[in-house]
């Protein structure tokens, strides 16, 4: 709650929110008769005027005293009561513990806030909400982690990214390294927002070993399994970056973005409250901004990279199937023989009949930002094979014509050649590509 171990001997009450899927948790705590009061946030991903988690202390106005007085009273007499039932179950249910002076000693109870009387939960909501709104303005910040991202930017194909934890409390906080945070559980998300535009590039950092893990000065536990985890201590008014190697999942244009943090994560904090599972961003209203001079991919090299890395995500299809991922794909057989030429496919269409005789299912290969066809003469728009071919318009065509003797490696950005064919009109002709 927040308190130390002398104020936990003395008269009180807390109310929790859960959060999360009820992993994380908000709270207020009050210790009689010295006023104190503590607001924990720990679930601060959906507010937009704080960011970080962290704990509170504040002493009640005589005002605040009085009303704090008369709910513990309250709900000492009620802990011992039956469930009034005057109000709808809501689960995850908000709870109450009350510390209670009884027979020369303190008696502790505990409940749901929905199993009390209509004007008492009532009361107690108000007091909740004017004592955080009071104070996590107001009181004394006594455990406080936070986070923004430092900067991102090019290393060679890929981004380096950088994010520091910053400890804005009084006493140290432990910080696990978010290579062993379980992915079901905890995230580190980095979003970038392109100003002037809803383009926004998403960056699971989760799992992932920091490039300076090796400079760091980790500490090692062992968990309840067996695992050795690595861990940070940050100690009061400190901080710790961790910096990162990502390749994007996606094209990013070039442009000025706005950088942000959200971050789910157990904070341990040394010597005081717990602050335990927190889940919270970065300052929205300050973010750090980087500005790209060119788009992702555009080199030779990025862009043979994306579709690599592309063609092992995006999923096959089979005939009729709805094309979820844009994108130029190949017939191929479960045997491992694939068809010459690749076909334009859109979201949202259906993919077409195969020959079942040679082929299995449709699979992705290359990225529609970049043509497979180019005119002889013009810029080659892809790196890789290309043979020449005609346009066949004779009736009962089966098909462009393609000419196996000429097969050209061409790199993107390179004039393809012009090559005459006897017979062939050249205004026929065109060169389309086979593979990277």
């Amino acid at each position: 709650m927040g308190s130390n171990a002398a104020e936990s001997d003395a008269e009180g009450f807390s109310v929790t929110r859960l959060g999360d899927q009820a992993f994380s948790t908000n709270y207020i705590g009050v210790r009689l008769p010295i006023g104190k009061i503590y607001v924990g946030l720990m679930e601060a991903s959906a507010r937009s005027d704080i960011s970080g988690a962290g704990i509170y202390e504040g002493r009640l106005s005589k005002d605040e005293l009085l009303q704090a007085q008369q709910i513990h009273q309250s709900l000492c007499k009620a802990a011992k009561e039956s469930p009034k039932n005057e109000l709808s179950m809501i689960e995850p249910a908000e709870l109450f513990s009350v510390d209670c002076m009884e027979e020369g000693r303190i008696e502790n109870r505990q409940g749901k806030t929905y199993e009390l009387s209509r004007k008492l939960a009532l009361l107690i909501d108000d007091f909740y909400e004017r004592a955080e709104k009071t104070y996590l303005k107001d009181g004394r910040i006594i455990s406080k982690i936070d986070a923004t991202v430092e900067k991102l930017t090019r290393e060679g194909n890929s981004f380096s990214v950088s994010v520091k934890f910053i400890n804005n409390g009084l006493f140290p906080i432990k910080v696990d390294s978010p290579a062993q945070w379980n992915k079901n559980f905890y995230h580190l998300n980095i979003s970038a927002k392109r100003l002037s535009s809803d383009d926004i590039w998403a960056m699971d950092l989760t799992g992932l070993i920091p490039s300076n893990a090796g400079k760091l000065a980790w500490q090692e536990r062992t968990s309840p399994d067996g695992d050795v985890i690595k861990y940070m201590t940050i100690p009061s008014r400190s901080s710790m970056t961790l910096d990162f190697i990502v390749t994007p999942n996606k094209k990013i244009t070039k442009g000025t973005y706005d950088l942000s943090a959200s971050i789910n994560m157990y904070a341990n904090v040394v010597g005081s409250a717990n602050m335990g599972r927190v889940n919270f961003h970065s300052d929205w209203s300050n973010p750090t901004r980087t500005t790209f001079d060119r788009d992702y991919p555009s080199t030779p090299q990025e862009w043979k990279d994306f579709e690599a890395r592309k063609a092992k995500e995006v999923s096959f299809l089979m005939p009729g199937a709805t094309v979820a991922e844009s994108g130029y794909y190949r017939a191929a057989s479960i045997a491992g023989t694939r068809d010459q030429f690749v076909r334009k496919f859109e979201q949202g269409t259906a993919a077409p009949d195969l020959d079942f005789q040679r082929w299995d299912r449709w699979e992705w290969e290359a990225d529609l930002a970049r043509a497979t066809v180019c005119k002889p003469g013009e810029t080659c728009p892809r790196e890789g094979r290309w043979i020449l071919r005609a346009k066949d318009y004779s009736y009962g065509s089966k098909g462009d014509l393609t000419y196996p003797q000429h097969q050209q490696l061409f790199r993107m950005g390179e004039q393809s050649r012009s090559i005459d064919v006897a017979n062939v009109d050249g205004s026929r002709l065109f060169w389309e590509w086979l593979s990277a």
